[in-house]
């Protein structure tokens, strides 16, 4: 669950994966919901950056046994600070094994190996999928608080989302803006994305016509048409130069003549990177950024 977007080639064939994905979701955590407040786990293990958020935001820290060693990279992860209070674990089957949790988060890609080990030696292990839209992310929150026996905790973030995605974008007057969300290597985010679901929430339009993900050049960049370039303050320095090679397009004079502060928007990637409820604040920047450029 560490991505925020899967790949979609096609908006049908996507739209078919998510509902199974969320069907799949429900199913499987399902098997470990607690029926009762007391049988509720209180040894939590979790080898996964994007679990680790979802259990800070809504587990009782005496729940929390060990987090994956990302939980306090605060480029990454939003709960940073909160998380340092915990012990980590960098997710081997005999570290997690020897911690006896009664519950172990992982996600669906990485750590096959380890996961398949550790469902050997007994323990739970709920692997959670990646949310593809913003209902998904509520519904997720809804199943993941009822996993840890914290289900009104996991309504009330799931309906504080809702609520969030809701409320029109469309306040600000005139042709829509475009956005482009441009990251490092020439990444650029399409149709069919939690990031295009966050730029239509916002009342913004996606400046990339394509599904999922692309790769765009300095001569695509110098044409493409946007109003509003989103980044997510990695890859440049304080002066505004590349920190390293792979971040050289973001610090291109291009992006300075075509995108210049006034059109620039910074969402930290610790709020878009996991499908939760850091995603409201994101919207609220993009919807912030939208208004000020309607004023100019």
């Amino acid at each position: 669950m560490c991505r925020l977007f899967s790949r979609r080639d096609h908006a049908q064939s996507a739209t078919l994966r998510q509902a199974m994905g969320a069907v799949a979701l429900a199913a499987w955590l399902g098997a470990f919901i607690p029926a009762y407040a007391e049988d509720a786990p209180q040894r939590i293990v979790s080898v996964n950056m994007c679990a680790d958020q979802l259990l800070l935001a809504l587990a009782d820290p005496e729940q929390i046994e060990a987090l994956s060693w990302n939980a306090t990279r605060r480029l990454l992860s939003f709960y940073a600070d909160k998380a340092a209070q915990f012990e980590f674990t960098r997710g081997s089957a005999e570290d997690v094994i020897l911690r006896d949790p009664d519950l172990v988060l992982a996600g669906p890609f990485a750590g096959g190996p380890a996961k398949a080990a550790m469902r050997r030696a007994g323990l739970n292990v709920a692997q959670l999928s990646v949310p593809g839209t913003p209902a998904e992310a509520a519904d997720q929150l809804e199943t993941f608080g009822a996993l840890i026996g914290q289900g009104e905790r996991g309504r009330d973030e799931a309906g504080k989302l809702r609520d969030a995605f809701s409320r029109s974008g469309g306040e600000n007057a005139g042709k829509p803006l475009k956005a482009l969300y441009l990251q490092r290597r020439g990444v650029v985010t399409g149709r069919g994305t939690m990031m295009d679901a966050l730029l239509r929430a916002a009342g913004l339009e996606n400046a990339v016509e394509t599904q999922g993900f692309a790769q765009i050049g300095v001569e695509r960049l110098a044409t493409i048409d946007a109003d509003l370039l989103i980044l997510d303050g990695q890859g440049l320095r304080g002066d505004g130069d590349a920190a390293d090679q792979g971040a050289a397009i973001l610090a291109h004079p291009i992006v300075a003549s075509r995108f210049p502060p006034e059109r620039r928007v910074v969402v930290p990637q610790s709020e878009i990177i996991c499908a939760g409820p850091p995603l409201a604040r994101a919207l609220e920047r993009l919807r912030s950024a939208a208004r000020e450029l309607h004023r100019h």
